[in-house]
């Protein structure tokens, strides 16, 4: 079934469903289609409608139908909002989005480019995000995560799951247990990176000054960079690093 909506300004896409696939895609159109397909169940479990500049897709919650799955996909403007609370489903959104909030138990969450803040809560699925101009809070068990820049900022809290942030800034914060942990640049700001036993690894950019207070109890630290604090310029950046951990190595290269 097909919901077509006006939508002259870019909706929030919200609601959620508990198992299945949502695919969103944004263009340069000011409409913004549903195509819903029940897996499994009926299509009257499912809830799609306009509410303003909302536009709610939610499943009912209905007595004895707790094994409804279904297939949402959605074409929507460009600076579009995402606010969606899901189980199982998976959800792919490529495109540019205003702001991002997802909770999730076990689906994976992949999202493309975010203006503004994103925001992901994850039992086990992986998380994989763009750029995104605002600030980044990932919460996650075993998930992996995935994000391609961070440029006001990055929180990610993971148990289990290994951390990849491409570029960031302003301030970041990664704990882990066992997930290692990569932060590929750096230029400038606070980097403070924990972890029991995962490995943790920062690339810092060139010209930037470095203070490191790194402490590992059984694993090995290193640096490429110079830890005095200038390398190649007095005046640079700076960054500081506070990294500790248990039995994971300590290592910090140039971007």
């Amino acid at each position: 079934m097909t919901y077509e909506f006006a939508t002259p300004e870019p909706p929030k896409l919200r609601g959620g469903i508990a198992a299945g696939r949502i695919d969103i895609e944004t263009a340069d159109t000011a409409e913004t289609v549903v195509d819903v397909e029940a897996i499994r169940g009926d299509l009257e479990g499912l809830k799609v409608e306009q509410r303003g500049r909302e536009i709610l897709i939610e499943q009912r919650k209905r007595f004895g139908f707790k094994n409804d799955e279904y297939e949402v996909r959605v074409r929507a403007p460009h600076g579009s909002e995402i606010d969606l609370n899901l189980a199982s489903a998976d959800i792919r959104a490529d495109g540019r989005y205003r702001s991002l909030e997802i909770n999730t138990a076990s689906g994976d969450v992949e999202v493309g480019e975010v203006e503004r803040n994103a925001k992901v809560r994850s039992a086990s699925g992986d998380v994989q995000l763009g750029p995104v101009g605002g600030r980044v809070d990932v919460n996650t068990a075993s998930g992996d995560v995935q994000v391609r820049s961070a440029t006001a900022g990055v929180t990610v809290r993971s148990a289990s799951g290994d951390v990849m942030i491409g570029e960031a800034a302003q301030r970041v914060v990664v704990q882990t247990a066992s997930g290692d942990q990569l932060i590929q640049a750096v230029g400038e700001g606070s980097v403070e990176l924990k972890s029991a036993s995962g490995d943790v690894q920062l690339g810092v950019k060139a010209g930037s000054r470095l203070f490191v207070d790194a402490r590992s109890l059984s694993g090995d630290t290193s640096s490429e960079v110079e830890l005095s604090g200038v390398e190649t310029a007095a005046d640079g950046p700076l960054v500081e690093l506070k990294a500790a951990t248990m039995s994971g190595d300590i290592r910090i290269v140039r971007a």
